[in-house]
């Protein structure tokens, strides 16, 4: 039954009970609720009075006078009337019918179904879906329901402005405009809200370049439409001077609003009237350097007394990356964890499948079937899809493709693959076409790309707007003609103008020839930018000598366009150059005069400071040497160390380096520190580094209390620098690392959750710092995501395993955007295989083992392929082990005894590998001693090759109880009941001050007492300790029973299966160790699947 839905402007909740409109709410009795949805199930037939009682009173001998009662019931709560109904009408001896519009929630399927989309594509390619595209803009229904939520209650507090956030083609402008502003304008309005008409504008369309107050013009313009077919609201005034009302008294004109919809449109079953002011890109907006940061407070603080005035409701758009800024306006920030910021979110797997299918559903289209594979182009392109959620502009632009290339009403596999599937479409034709181009016109791409590109400040790509009449020749005419006609890019008028633009900045993106000539002229088009900003400077100040380019690099810069062929500057920039090159050869000339007049006196004053000059400069040289070389030594060398894992060389360096820079600050002090310069930035930092280089030795040798004193000392110099250059990036990755390190170790050895927490939460601001500083930097990306991660492990070990899962993920679609987006990404790709095996494992713990073992194959496969170029990279090898070791433990579980026996081979053969380069390392140590206790419990050759009694002996001295306890089970097994004692009476010694066996905070603790309780229990039992034996079998029973409400890991299961028989094993002797192991033998894969 549907749960929810729409009757007219009212939100009826059937499981509540309930109509809600807005501010208002209402409850109905449960049987007028069952006759409200069984009309509006009907859509607009008539019910007759008997059908009503045996659809909702069956099996009651009772009249048609509850019918009645409960219509009458459901007009008062509807402010019905039944002489003039507007929502349930009465038919004359027939029976009832519903008269508003219904519109159940998730009714996608129908709405495709019904639709009638001829002639045309229903799907929009790179544009954004329009309100004319309503019909077939399917799988956001669930942020549209959100979108109406979040604007009642913004209208409730009286302050209905909204910011729609979202990465770069996530289907912000599809959701505003084809999703949530057609059901605002719909005749009746929706949950309360009515909106009489809207305007909306794309900031890339318009030249904010000028003054910012070009926004309020384009806003004026567009409100001289908004009116009726008798009267429109603003008759009398033109653009100009509602733009200068809108400024200087916009009470006025909400007084004039207001007057208005109190005349045209009083319709009282809203609770909210409206108009909507939709403004797009507002990254534009906010990256624009040229603008003043109090005209954008001026334009803000408009916006927000419009929308004060609950008469307009403000919705800006902006792409998420441009979030710091945005938190600089507190206008913005406003309401933001009350419904003003609406956060899109990359479309799941199935409204993924609802924007593919519906639209061919309304369309009347079909796919081909892969005859390979048995499967459907639908579900083929779901899967790629599936894999990039993001992809929304390249899945619509490749289904258009498919569309306009389709055969009959068939959309075609071959096609698909020819296009390169989603990924590689836009790319793909973009090159085709540009290839098909003469040379001449293929040349003209130069002068085009600096038309339609912009580089802000911060070196920030984004796509403007540029008129048709800005181009020089045929060739570039000739050059965007094609591309409009392959609908790569668009041609539209804006403000009376011809203009063109890209269809979507993923054809700058994605198109690998436009990203090669950004990189290779982005000094040019920075200082074209920086020219641009300084031009209007310099209009604005009346042409003031003080605003001409200063001497030196900018002017040098400037300079160097004028013979940039594919620049193209504007009268006034090139005459700013040359009235600034012609000021600084005047002061040349001048310092020229100058210099000569004092030369005689420089010579006498110069041959007396030679000698001591010459002697400072030989030794701050050495000194910047000394130092540039230690910064290598103790940076990127150290770093190298790091990803090879290499502690060995790595302890070398940073003790030499240490001892380097503390001589050095030493010497810098002076005669009796009287004088004493403070060390310089660069020298502290590097102690810092030393500091935190040593540590990490330390922790590596398992010395984890001097690690932490070491960390923490670096922590503090760290702190005290980041007081002096706090958006310093070298210095922020630095602090971040030095705070993960801390919280990892007060997380895994002093079991102090709340003070990692603490140190990950510092490690992400340090990182969202970073990606602050620099938003396109892919070391910046990398740190958020490696934070995200340390967040996830500590929401993993509190059995918080959706919220982990949640976390893991977006650490993982970080790394895959670097990954994606750099050449050399094998970093990128292995911290990937992190998040893949933490993703793996929370889905272990949710009971999803097929989803799991998936996942750890595929990191299997990544590691394999970065594997093979870089062999001996101690880090590859690390986290290939682990893998290894989980996807084997999970194989074993899940019976797949020839995949488990290969896992444990590599596993073996690659920590080897790993402690051949460093046979100290105490990480390594404990990998090998795990993958040699899977291996005795295995049929492999190399068991042999195990000393179970030396393993069982390292496994105590190291202090690692998962080995410990593999190794007495295996024992226990194979009846060596003696041998298995000493593990046995160490576990007992563990629990001794009942602590550990009472603590299940910490996850891998919590499991590893649940088996060591119960391998007590055998113990006990084996040696007829009846009492011991069935007081272990309690205590297990209680831990496993606390477990399995939290994870259904399958040591737990199997621990909480046998639990229910160990009273029944104690009580009978002669239910064997045979009957135990019986427990223990492995679930079919195929049972999990069912479950999974």
């Amino acid at each position: 039954m549907k749960q929810q839905f729409y009757l007219g402007q009212w939100r009826v909740d059937v499981s509540s009970n309930t109509l809600s409109q807005g501010k208002t709410k209402k409850s109905i009795e449960p049987k007028a609720m069952d006759v409200l949805l069984l009309l509006c199930q009907q859509k607009g037939l008539v019910v007759s009075a008997d059908e009503i009682v045996a659809q909702c009173w069956p099996n009651a001998p009772i009249g048609d006078n509850p019918v009645h009662k409960a219509i009458t019931n459901l007009r008062r709560a509807l402010g019905d009337k039944a002489a003039a109904p507007s929502y349930i009408e009465t038919i004359r001896k027939r029976g009832y019918r519903v008269v508003a519009e219904v519109q159940f929630i998730n009714d996608e399927q129908s709405k495709a179904v019904e639709g009638k989309w001829v002639d045309t594509s229903p799907f929009v390619g790179l544009s954004a879906f329009s309100s004319n595209e309503s019909q077939v803009f399917f799988g956001r229904d669930a942020l549209v329901r959100d979108l109406i939520s979040k604007a009642a209650e913004l209208f409730n507090r009286q302050r209905p402005f909204m910011l729609v956030l979202g990465p770069s083609g996530s289907g912000k402008s599809s959701l505003i405009h084809a999703g949530f502003l057609p059901k605002l304008l719909s005749k009746k309005g929706i949950n309360g809200i009515y909106a009489s008409d809207h305007l909306s504008f794309d900031l890339a369309d318009i030249n904010i370049d000028t003054s910012a107050f070009t926004i309020v013009e384009e806003i004026a313009i567009r409100m001289l439409d908004w009116g009726n077919n008798e009267t429109g609201l603003f008759d009398g005034f033109s653009a100009s001077i509602l733009a200068e009302k809108l400024l200087s008294s916009p009470q006025q004109i909400i007084d004039r609003v207001k007057s208005w919809l109190d005349v045209y449109e009083p319709n009282t079953t809203n609770s909210y009237s409206c108009f909507v002011i939709v403004i797009d890109r507002l990254e534009v907006f906010l990256a624009d350097t040229t603008i003043d940061e109090k005209d954008k407070r001026t334009i803000f603080n408009l916006l927000e007394a419009l929308s004060e005035s609950n008469l307009f409701l403000v919705v800006l758009i902006s792409r998420n990356d441009f979030y710091p800024q945005i938190s600089t306006f507190d206008i913005l920030m406003k309401n933001k964890g009350r419904g003003a910021h609406i956060d899109v979110s990359p479309p799941s797997v199935s409204e993924l499948g609802q924007v593919i299918k519906l639209p061919a559903i309304a369309a009347d289209l079909s796919w081909e079937k892969d005859e390979a594979t048995n499967a459907t182009l639908d579900d083929i392109i779901l899967g790629d899809a599936a894999l990039a959620p993001n992809c929304l502009p390249l899945l619509q632009y490749t289904l258009q493709e498919l569309y306009w290339q389709r055969e009959g009403k068939v959309l075609k596999n071959k096609t698909y693959q020819a296009l390169g599937k989603i990924d590689g479409a836009i790319g793909f034709k973009a090159e085709s076409t540009f290839i098909k181009m003469p040379h001449a016109v293929q040349n003209a791409l130069s002068s085009i790309l600096p038309l339609i590109i912009n580089l802000s400040g911060s070196n920030t790509i984004t796509s403007k707007t540029a008129p048709w009449e800005s181009l020089d020749n045929e060739n570039e005419r000739c050059f965007v003609e094609l591309m409009v006609e392959q609908r790569l890019f668009v041609s539209f008028l804006n403000q009376g103008r011809a203009c063109f633009k890209v269809a979507h900045e993923a054809v700058l993106s994605k198109w690998e020839r436009v990203q090669q000539w950004i990189m290779e002229h982005q000094s040019a088009l920075s200082a074209k930018a920086a020219l641009n900003q300084q031009t209007q400077l310099w209009i604005e100040n009346s042409f003031a000598e003080a605003y001409l380019i200063p001497a030196g690099k900018p002017l040098l810069d400037a300079s160097a366009l004028l013979t940039a062929n594919y620049i193209r500057l504007t009268n006034e920039e090139k005459k700013l150059i040359k009235h600034s090159q012609r000021k600084v050869r005047a002061r040349n000339l001048f310092k020229g005069l100058t210099a000569a007049l004092l030369a005689t006196l420089a010579v006498l004053s110069f041959a007396a400071m030679l000698h001591s000059q010459q002697s400072q400069a030989l030794a701050e040289r050495k000194r910047l040497e000394a130092e540039n070389l230690m910064g290598f030594m103790i940076g990127d060398f150290a770093d190298t160390l790091r990803r090879v894992k290499r502690m060995d060389l790595l302890e070398g360096v940073s003790q030499h380096a240490l001892k380097y820079v503390a001589e050095a600050q030493e010497n810098s002090a002076g005669w009796l520190n009287s004088t004493s310069p403070k060390p310089s930035f660069e020298l502290r930092f590097q102690h810092a580094l030393s500091l935190q280089a040593m540590a990490e030795v330390r922790f590596y040798r398992d010395d984890t209390e001097q690690a932490l004193m070491l960390y923490e000392e670096a922590d503090t110099r760290l702190l005290e620098l980041l007081e002096e250059a706090e958006q310093h990036f070298e210095l922020l990755k630095a602090a971040g690392a030095n705070a993960f390190w801390i919280g990892h170790i007060h997380n895994t050895h002093n079991n102090d959750v709340d003070s990692a927490q603490s140190y990950f939460e510092r490690y992400l601001k340090h990182s969202e710092t970073m990606l602050f500083v620099k938003p396109s930097d892919s070391t910046a990306k990398l740190e958020v995501a490696y934070a995200k991660s340390s967040l996830g492990s500590l929401a993993y070990d509190r059995y918080q395993f959706e919220q982990a899962s949640s976390l893991f993920k977006a650490s993982l679609a970080l790394k895959k955007e670097v990954s994606e987006g750099t050449e050399n990404s094998e970093d990128a790709k292995l911290y990937a295989t992190n998040s893949l095996s933490w993703i793996a494992s929370a889905n272990i713990h949710l009971g999803k083992y097929k989803d799991a073992y998936t996942i750890f194959s595929q990191a299997e496969t990544v590691l394999n392929e970065i594997g093979q170029s870089d062999s001996a990279n101690g880090s590859i090898i690390e986290n290939h082990v682990a893998i290894l070791i989980q996807k084997a433990n999970l194989e074993k579980f899940l019976g797949l005894k020839q995949a488990y026996e290969q896992s444990l081979s590599q596993a073996y053969a690659s920590i080897l590998r790993a402690l051949a380069q460093d046979p100290e390392n105490s990480a390594w140590q404990k990998d090998k001693a795990t993958v040699e206790s899977y291996l005795i419990q295995s049929e492999l050759p190399l068991k042999a090759s195990v000393d179970i009694d030396a393993l069982l002996s390292q496994s105590i001295s190291l202090d690692i109880p998962w080995v410990t306890n593999r190794v007495a089970e295996t024992l226990q097994m194979d009846g060596h009941w003696q041998k298995a004692k000493p593990s046995i009476d160490y576990f007992i010694t563990s629990f001794s001050d009942d602590g550990i066996s009472n603590d299940i905070t910490n996850l891998e603790n919590a499991i590893v007492t649940l088996k060591s309780l119960l391998l007590i229990h055998r113990q006990k039992n084996e040696s007829n300790d009846k009492q011991l034996a069935l007081t272990y079998c309690q205590k297990a029973a209680q831990r496993a029973n606390e477990l399995i409400r939290m994870s259904k890991h399958p040591d737990i299961i199997l621990a909480f299966n046998y639990t229910k028989r160990c009273r029944q094993i104690d009580e009978n002797p002669k239910m064997s160790v045979d009957k135990y192991i019986s427990q223990l033998t492995p679930i079919k894969y195929s049972q999990l699947q069912k479950g999974n």
